[in-house]
C-alpha cells in the first residue's frame, strides 16, 4: 500500500517548499505535487531521484517501510 503522506510530512520537515525541493530533485513542480497527492504513475527512478534528495529509501517514504538491501540494490540499478 502506498503511503501518499511520508512525502509531503518529509519535505515540510525539511522546510521546504514543493518548488524548492522539485527544482533541487530536477522534476518539474507539477509532477512532485501529484506525487504528494497520491499519483501512482511516477517512474521507478523519479522515485530514486526523490528518496536519494531526501537521505531516506524508496520504502521509506512511498511505502512506510525499509526496503531490503537486494531490493535497494535492484532499485539503485534501475536508476542507474
Amino acid at each position: 500500500m502506498i503511503n501518499i503522506n511520508n512525502l509531503k510530512k518529509i519535505r515540510i520537515a525539511k522546510g521546504i517548499t514543493q518548488l524548492e525541493a522539485a527544482e533541487a530533485i530536477g522534476i518539474s513542480y507539477s509532477l512532485l505535487s501529484k506525487m504528494e497527492a497520491g499519483y501512482r504513475g511516477s517512474s521507478d527512478k523519479t522515485k530514486i531521484k526523490v528518496a536519494n534528495f531526501y537521505g531516506k529509501s524508496v520504502g521509506e517514504i512511498f511505502f512506510n517501510k525499509e526496503i531490503t538491501n537486494s531490493d535497494n540494490k535492484k532499485l539503485t540499478e534501475i536508476g542507474g
